[in-house]
């Protein structure tokens, strides 16, 4: 008996077959797409936890550049300083009592109104008001620091971000690279497996 192709093709079993195969090419998903989508999720993903740090660093430049330029001249950034200097009340607390010990001390010996006693008082207020603008200075000095300091810190978070981000992208673009073409070579197999299949076919139905 003679193989009736035409037979087999009516009767649903070889035209199924065909079906079948071209339903493996233009329908279904492709791993390697669904893959990239996945890459490319969890790259955002992971870029919106680094875009903060990244945004403040870079957001730090300028403010740290000006903070640079205002002690390129040091002689002009010490009087800016010091021209913002005022005697504190506890300084001046501190001299009054020097004045009165000196006072009494003074009456008790019988020095009041001296030269050696005016002398000695100057000096005491004089020293007491140093001692304030050295604290107040050396106070400002470390303030200005550890402003400089911060700004350095968030500079430095905000550049490892950065790389933490071209890391990010550059792993994706060769993620999506591969994909791409995991992608393409699948289709082509696919391809070639359903021409080899129907090729099959053809021979089967001549015999």
């Amino acid at each position: 008996m003679a193989f009736d192709f035409n037979s087999m093709m009516k009767g649903g079993s070889l035209g199924g077959g065909i079906s079948g195969l071209l339903g493996g090419l233009f329908g279904g998903g492709d791993p390697y797409k669904d893959a990239m989508k996945q890459y490319q999720q969890y790259t955002d993903k992971a870029a919106q936890y680094q875009n903060p740090f990244f945004n403040a660093g870079t957001g730090a430049i300028p403010d740290y550049q000006k903070y640079l330029q205002g002690m390129s001249d040091p002689s002009e950034f010490m009087n800016n300083l010091m021209g913002g200097y005022e005697e504190s009340p506890y300084n001046k607390y501190l001299q009054d009592q020097s004045s009165r010990a000196g006072i009494n001390a003074a009456s008790a010996s019988g020095l009041m109104g001296s030269t050696p006693f005016l002398q000695q008082q100057q000096q005491n207020s004089a020293n007491i008001s140093q001692q304030g603008m050295n604290d107040w200075l050396a106070n400002v000095l470390g303030i200005n620091q550890q402003y400089g300091s911060g700004l350095q810190n968030m500079m430095n978070m905000g550049q490892g971000a950065g790389n933490q981000l071209s890391g990010l992208y550059s792993n994706l673009g060769n993620q999506m690279g591969e994909g791409a073409y995991g992608s393409r070579m699948n289709k082509n197999n696919r391809m070639s497996d359903i021409f080899g299949g129907l090729g099959n076919l053809a021979m089967f139905a001549m015999l």
